[in-house]
């Protein structure tokens, strides 16, 4: 199934960009580790049906994840962004659907919330379309800023679907044509399959500096589904999506720079194994992310061997102390609050290979 926002073409005038989104196949679950890389690059992405790195991991270690060494939170300085990093969010836009896109304040908030980002992975849009997004890339743009977005198709086990989405400036980064996909979850392994896109800086060659290329992978797990009781827990299943997306785009373009983020509805204790895979470490560790300040649900996790164009900047934008609103107007715009991290707009030379992670999965 092909899923689109439109025409594949997409006129000087469109809000949102209109780019295909489909299951791809990915690894059939009889091929060994070499097999399976080389039918990842002929067929284009991840089954999640045959993956598991980390299964066998023992209690003692499979209960938790590690936050970045020495890191505090930084307050987001709101207004121009800096010229050397990006910053990359995620945020739980709690049901972003036709009724929240009818209170203009609450979309004004959000437009102003967005524009502090250069790519933001947004969770839980709802109504089957793209019409929330299309609406707060339209506002973005009549402030003059130059934003786009892609949504995905809609994602669920249940009637309630929702789907995922990107939104970037477009005079920053760009989105690498054919990038997008939504993983192929044939054995459902998931309630929510994530959402996967790559993306590069537009900064050109300076000095023999390449510009920051990264891949998104865009998650928002069931939270029944990651309680620490659940034996088929998504964190769980998100380690081996992780590695294989990243093993991916290693052998494919010699990329290795992979962001899992979103509304992962655990703390940094319970990653299991998302945050026993070598180097991964989550950004922000146990910060409050919720609007009430209550509980630790949203994550961007790095290698922190490869991706070391991570500036070791990163907080939560606290939208309901940055723009005067009070409690009950800021759970109008969601109950979650982004997180944010930025990075170079140069790609910087990496501690490992990402081929150490490789070995796992032989």
């Amino acid at each position: 199934m092909v899923f689109s926002l439109g025409r594949n073409r997409r006129s000087r005038n469109s809000i949102v960009s209109k780019l295909p989104f489909a299951k791809f196949l990915g690894p059939a679950a009889s091929l060994g580790t070499v097999a399976a890389g080389l039918f990842m690059l002929v067929t284009g992405r991840v089954d999640l049906s045959m993956l598991d790195v980390f299964r066998g991991a023992s209690e003692s270690t499979a209960s938790g994840g590690k936050a970045m060494p020495n890191l505090e939170p930084v307050k987001l300085q709101m207004g121009q962004k800096p010229q050397e990093t990006i910053r990359v969010a995620t945020f739980n836009i709690q049901g972003f659907g036709k009724t929240k896109m009818a209170k203009s304040d609450v979309m004004g908030t959000l437009a102003r919330i967005v524009s502090q980002f250069d790519v933001v992975a947004i969770q839980e849009v709802k109504g089957g379309d793209s019409a929330p997004v299309r609406a707060l890339v339209e506002l973005l743009r009549k402030s003059g800023a130059n934003y786009a977005a892609t949504v995905s198709e809609p994602i669920g086990r249940t009637s309630q679907t929702e789907s995922y989405a990107y939104i970037w400036d477009e005079s920053r980064i760009f989105l690498v044509p054919g990038s997008a996909y939504v993983v192929q979850d044939p054995a459902d392994r998931m309630h929510r399959e994530p959402m996967v896109a790559s993306f590069e800086t537009r900064v050109g060659t300076a000095g023999g500096r390449r510009p920051f290329r990264f891949t998104m992978i865009n998650v928002h797990t069931d939270p029944d589904e990651v309680k620490p009781s659940v034996v088929d827990n998504e964190m769980d299943v998100l380690d081996d999506v992780y590695v294989r997306v990243q093993q991916f785009d290693y052998q494919s373009t010699g990329e290795d720079d992979c962001i899992l983020l979103g509304d992962l509805n655990v703390n940094s204790g319970g990653l299991r194994e998302l945050g026993q895979i070598p180097g991964v470490r989550t950004i922000a560790g146990d910060v409050k992310t919720n609007t009430r300040k209550t509980k630790t649900y949203d994550h961007i996790l790095i290698d922190h061997r490869v991706t070391t164009e991570f500036s070791g900047k990163f907080g939560v934008l606290d939208f309901v102390d940055e723009l005067g609103l009070t409690q009950e107007a800021a759970l109008q715009v969601s109950d979650h609050q982004p997180v944010w991290a930025e990075f170079s707009v140069y790609e910087v030379p990496s501690f490992a290979p990402v081929a150490s992670n490789t070995e796992l999965i032989r």
